[in-house]
């Protein structure tokens, strides 16, 4: 009898924290369901995240968002700038006050391939596209250490500075693409966020900065 009290005990425990951590956001559960964070973060794969533990620069962190296309929603990006940082992005590499902080991250960024090399890669042709006049130059999604570690014969697709982005003159004004953007300051009270997935997110570049008010919590791990 005293196994199946302390079971009942034990269970009932673990709802009530499941409850409170729910209400106070103190732990809280997600699943992936998009591929802005790959390769780190894949559909499908769970995660927690609590409200407990101060954002950190390179950590993931949950957020609310509304966007006149989807509506209300939650969504997951690594923080890469803290109020007061100096966010710069040149030749599409993440510069914070001065330091790469791109080199240790698993990133994904598009690559240029011939298309008679494709044979053997593997790559997200969903993701995948051409550009005219250049028909035989396949455009692709590719994470980093997959290409070096597999000396794949492509080469990073890296728009050239100057280059306006439409979506990035909308929010900051500058002659800014993805990658080269900045220097920039991030105010007070805002958090800076990037997607792993560099071509494939929208995330600061393209909405802004993100409200700390909209903080959900910070990714534990999935």
């Amino acid at each position: 009898m005293k196994p199946l009290i302390i079971a009942c005990v034990a269970s009932g425990l673990v709802i009530a924290l499941w409850i409170l951590g729910r209400v106070t956001l103190a732990l809280q559960f997600f699943s992936v369901t998009s591929s802005v964070n790959r390769p780190t973060l894949k559909p499908g794969q769970f995660f927690f995240t609590s409200n407990l533990l101060k954002p950190r620069r390179l950590r993931y962190l949950c957020y609310r968002v509304v966007t006149p296309d989807t509506g209300p929603g939650i969504w997951t990006h690594r923080l890469c700038g803290l109020p007061g940082d100096t966010i710069e992005i040149r030749a599409g590499t993440l510069f914070v006050n001065g330091k790469n902080e791109d080199q240790h991250l698993s990133l994904m960024h598009i690559y240029k391939i011939d298309k008679k090399d494709t044979t053997g890669i593997v790559f997200d042709r969903a993701l995948s596209y051409t550009i005219p006049p250049y028909p035989d130059t396949l455009y692709a999604p590719l994470e980093d250490k997959y290409v070096q570690r597999s000396q794949l014969p492509c080469e990073r697709y890296i728009l050239p500075p100057g280059m306006r982005e439409e979506a990035i003159f909308r929010v900051y004004k500058k002659n800014w693409n993805r990658d080269h953007l900045g220097p920039i300051r991030v105010p007070a009270g805002k958090f800076f966020v990037l997607g792993d997935n560099r071509e494939n997110t929208q995330d600061s570049r393209y909405m802004g900065f993100v409200e700390q008010s909209k903080y959900i919590g910070t990714v534990l791990w999935k």
